[in-house]
């Protein structure tokens, strides 16, 4: 009966030993703030400088959008159309006024398909 106790304790010890272990130095890693609970929430309700908002992890917020499938489908193939879209490393140049309005009446063409086109 004693070497089984014996046998048990030290069982037991091994186990909280091996949890000790750090293989991957996560230990030496500990993050120490300087900021206080309460200037932490009082910051997170000020709104940010650069006008985004985030949520609780730190994601942006981004409003919900306005524009219909078909429109937003619409103003791409009038992008790709104009040369303003494409893949791999090509510099793009930036959209002229008279194209960012070709690509608006696209979209708004898709909106009201029934309206009647300049």
């Amino acid at each position: 009966m004693r070497k089984f106790v014996l046998l048990a304790s030290l069982l037991a010890s091994t186990s909280v030993f091996a949890n000790d272990i750090d293989f991957y130095g996560f230990e030496k890693e500990h993050f120490s703030g300087t900021m206080s609970r309460a200037e932490v929430l009082d910051r997170w309700q000020q709104p940010l400088v650069l006008g985004n908002t985030r949520d609780y992890a730190g994601r942006i917020i981004s409003p919900p959008s306005t524009k219909t499938r078909a429109q937003v489908a619409a103003e791409t193939l009038e992008a790709i159309h104009l040369g303003l879209m494409s893949y791999g490393e090509r510099g793009l140049e930036p959209a002229t006024a008279e194209q960012e309005e070709r690509i608006k009446v696209a979209g708004q063409r898709a909106s009201h398909p029934g309206a009647a086109s300049d």
